[in-house]
């Protein structure tokens, strides 16, 4: 061991000795050592940033992934892979939902419907949905009904009801067992039942195309056709009793803050009645009052009576024409 530590010792020796030797270093010139250090601390910056763009790339990468199995995952839930084709407005009673072999309670929090989704009212049930900008339909109880695609619905049994308040038809299709009813742009009603299509037109004119036969509905037509293609027509008043079902369905509008010449407009047009007013001093009047509150879940007339109770408007029901007057004193 002693003679290990001489040995040590003799080279420590020797390695002062020529550090001694060789003298003090010469100090390197100003501007050389500044641009060496501006060099490492760029090369360092360099290198800090491309591991910080690693970083950030494989973060977002993961972040990409995980909202996608997000997603996925949700639409596998909700079934909503298909492009949306309704949405839900309102909903009476017990209404179920299908997007494959199983019937579901529709809760109240899903709002969509998807192509390919099954919708149902039970026994007192119904629903009404957006089908876009001015297009309502409404599903009666006991009604089933399947949504193909944006322009294809399956009325397999039961009865529905579609307005159509834009200017053109939306070229809806709805499919029976019995033939297939087209939008022209319209209000009309649609039963299947009992071996029977039975087609009611309020307002418009509706088209059916049944084993190569054209048929056409005008406003005021109640059209059957039965399994052996039989046909027979009557007439049907637009301010029928029986269109009331759709009537207690229609989406309320928002009046809170709106002119009384909106709600007059809209209470007209879902109960089937032409709006007049008794004089251009009323509807000038009508226009320039300002409606406060809400309709919600109220039927047209229902709403009508709530609102107008605080205005000096009144409605008189003549026929089909609903009148609109200056209340008297």
């Amino acid at each position: 061991m002693e003679q290990e530590s001489n040995g040590h010792q003799a080279k420590a020796d020797m390695v002062a000795a020529l550090i001694q030797a060789a003298g003090r270093r010469t100090e390197p010139p100003q501007d050389a050592y500044r641009q060496v250090l501006d060099a490492a601390m760029t090369a360092l910056r360099q290198k800090t940033a491309r591991r910080r763009e690693r970083s950030w790339l494989i973060g977002a990468v993961a972040a990409g992934v995980a909202g996608v199995f997000i997603m996925l995952l949700l639409q596998q839930q909700t079934g909503t892979l298909q492009p949306r084709v309704a949405t839900v407005v309102r909903t009476f009673g017990a209404v179920e939902f299908s997007a494959g072999d199983r019937w579901k309670p529709l809760a109240e929090s899903r709002s969509s419907i998807s192509a390919g989704t099954g919708l149902r009212t039970l026994a007192g049930g119904g629903a009404a949905l957006s089908l876009g900008r001015r297009v309502s339909l409404r599903l009666a109880s006991a009604t089933e009904v399947q949504f193909d695609g944006p322009q294809d619905i399956l009325l397999r049994d039961g009865m529905l009801y579609l307005d159509n308040r834009a200017s053109l038809g939306t070229g809806l299709r709805i499919g029976t067992p019995l033939g297939t009813v087209r939008d022209v742009g319209t209000q009309f009603e649609v039963r299947v039942a009992d071996g029977l299509l039975r087609l009611r037109v309020r307002e418009g004119r509706v088209e059916i195309d049944r084993a190569g036969q054209h048929l056409t509905g005008e406003a005021g037509e109640q059209l059957e056709i039965d399994v052996l293609g039989g046909v027979s027509r009557s007439a049907i008043s637009p301010t029928d009793a029986s269109w009331a079902w759709a009537e207690t369905m229609a989406p309320a509008p928002d009046i809170d803050g709106r002119p009384a010449t909106e709600l007059l407009a809209w209470v007209a047009r879902e109960t089937g009645r032409r709006l007049r007013y008794e004089s251009p001093v009323v509807e000038q009047r009508a226009a320039t009052v300002i409606l406060h509150g809400n309709i919600r879940h109220l039927a047209p007339l229902a709403a009508l009576d709530a609102m107008l109770a605080t205005t000096d408007l009144e409605y008189v029901l003549i026929g089909d024409t609903m009148e609109i007057r200056a209340r008297a004193e």
